[in-house]
């Protein structure tokens, strides 16, 4: 295990299972922001992501959803990256780690500095062919009920293939965090329009993802009060930064929206996620 510490915060990451950031704790507020909780899944292609394994912070790399491509094939759920042992590269002021596969290596470098965490990514071709992918950030959060989703520099929201205006979803307001008894569950997606963020807001503090859609111009947005998995649901938040606004590769590519490394080729990005006071008022 990986611990970066600051005056402020204090985040831990295991190498071994995914790179996963598996506590991210605010010292002011005292408030644990990742849903928490001991590993479960495993690395082989059959792997299945249910309600045991949503937890801390995963990266989702070429897919998100399980689906068929040309040129994977069969791609598990949550794609190649979780689970799986990372190594570490440096462990200092910065986490560097670095899943390398045949085909393809991917690159995470991860510093805290005060209240905010900044992340750089980078994946590189490393075969003969092109390769398709998407990206998507998979940090689950553990919000309080009645606090409120803020999000500026977005636009055409869509659900289940519908448009909507946010926050007027025909559901309910989602701006406000529901209740584990509700049994409500949505995934949602919006286009970022420039410097964008996304957060959290409440009296006991809040977290901020800020980011530029010129290299990461999707977000997808993780609601489940109770209503995931069917039976025993959880109560969880997802703020994905995304290269795209859909729920797998294919999908992905349909629209229009994948992105394609040429043989020898390399993307970067970068965000940061930001412990944020809290405020007496959060409406």
């Amino acid at each position: 295990m990986i611990t970066l510490e600051s005056d402020r915060a204090r985040l831990t990451l295991d190498p071994a299972f995914g790179a996963r950031v598996t506590t991210l704790w605010d010292k002011r507020s005292g408030r644990e922001w990742l849903v928490t909780g001991p590993r479960e899944g495993e690395a082989s292609e059959a792997a299945q992501y249910g309600g045991p394994q949503a937890r801390g912070w995963d990266e989702c790399f070429p897919t998100v959803a399980a689906c068929d491509h040309p040129a994977w094939g069969s791609m598990r759920d949550h794609g190649a990256l979780w689970g799986r042992p990372w190594s570490v590269l440096a462990h200092g002021p910065v986490a560097r780690t670095r899943f390398v596969d045949a085909r393809f290596t991917v690159s995470r470098e991860v510093a805290l500095h005060g209240a905010t965490v900044t992340i750089a990514y980078e994946v590189a071709n490393d075969g003969s062919e092109a390769l398709p992918w998407m990206w998507s950030q998979h940090c689950l959060l553990a919000p309080r009920a009645g606090e409120r989703i803020v999000l500026d520099g977005f636009d055409g929201f869509t659900a289940d293939g519908h448009p909507f205006d946010w926050p007027r979803h025909p559901a309910r307001d989602l701006s406000i965090v529901g209740v584990a008894s509700e049994g409500f569950a949505l995934k949602a997606y919006a286009r970022a329009r420039g410097q964008v963020r996304a957060a959290v807001e409440g009296e006991a503090g809040g977290i901020a993802f800020a980011w530029d859609a010129a290299s990461i111009p999707a977000l997808g947005l993780w609601l489940d009060w109770g209503g995931w998995p069917e039976g025993d649901g959880v109560h969880q938040l997802a703020l994905e930064p995304t290269t795209a606004p859909a729920g797998d590769l294919a999908g992905a590519e349909a629209m229009g929206a994948a992105r394609l490394l040429p043989p020898g080729g390399t993307a970067s990005w970068r965000m940061a996620i930001t412990l944020t006071d809290p405020r007496a008022d959060p409406a």
